[in-house]
């Protein structure tokens, strides 16, 4: 590999966060690895689990980039790309909600589990917020600021009623293929009839606004890094 192609798949890996997303994938690895190898129990497996769901956003929304970049007419590939990023954003920060099962598993010191949850819980959200913030860069860069701003807060409100449909009714991403009609019926439901799901519109208000306080901080962030 040459120099130039070195350093150019290098600024790609850097400026689509690359590195740190690894190196946190990687830790959750090891944590879940000595978690397993010491205590013979797979009680937390299904974090690892939850991660890979949480990598197909984001790999979907560096898809969607890199289409628009080098093919900017297969807008039907885009769409598709779209489609399947927004069923899967809420698999990114619905990690946080694993914590609740340390009220379930206590043969392992307390700490170790919280630390272990934590570790998966950053790398999904983080997951999802880079691939929120790529696409939300080209919506703006398409179609200005106001819509990027639409954007975000759209994504952010289907992101947080997504987290409610998972933890709590169970519903999975892949339900909107295999059990279209339960699920549009569960969420028409809930829209009807908002006073009778006050705790549905709730959780997923509160969902919304973690998402967007997080975006908000990593734009920041960001923008911080850029201008120094």
């Amino acid at each position: 590999m040459s120099i130039s192609r070195f350093a150019a798949v290098h600024r790609f890996l850097r400026d689509h966060l690359v590195y740190p997303l690894a190196l946190s994938t990687l830790l959750c690895a090891i944590l879940i690895s000595a978690r397993v190898a010491v205590s013979s129990s797979r009680n937390y497996g299904f974090l690892v689990w939850n991660l890979f769901l949480a990598w197909l956003p984001y790999l979907f929304s560096v898809w969607i980039v890199v289409l628009r970049r080098r093919r900017p007419g297969r807008r039907a590939g885009v769409i598709v790309l779209g489609v399947l990023w927004v069923l899967f954003l809420p698999n990114a920060p619905y990690i946080m909600t694993d914590f609740g099962h340390l009220l379930h598993y206590r043969p392992f010191p307390l700490m170790y589990d919280v630390v272990l949850i934590f570790a998966f819980a950053w790398t999904g959200l983080l997951l999802g917020l880079v691939s929120l913030y790529l696409l939300e860069v080209e919506v703006r860069r398409a179609w200005g600021r106001v819509a990027g701003g639409a954007f975000v807060v759209g994504s952010a409100m289907l992101t947080g009623a997504g987290i409610y449909l998972g933890r709590f009714l169970r519903w999975n991403s892949w339900d909107v293929i295999h059990r279209p009609g339960e699920l549009l019926a569960a969420v028409a439901e809930a829209v009807l009839h908002p006073l009778g799901h006050t705790s549905a519109i709730a959780h997923s208000l509160t969902f919304t606004t973690v998402v967007l306080l997080c975006h908000l901080t990593f734009v920041a962030l960001r923008q911080s890094d850029r201008t120094e």
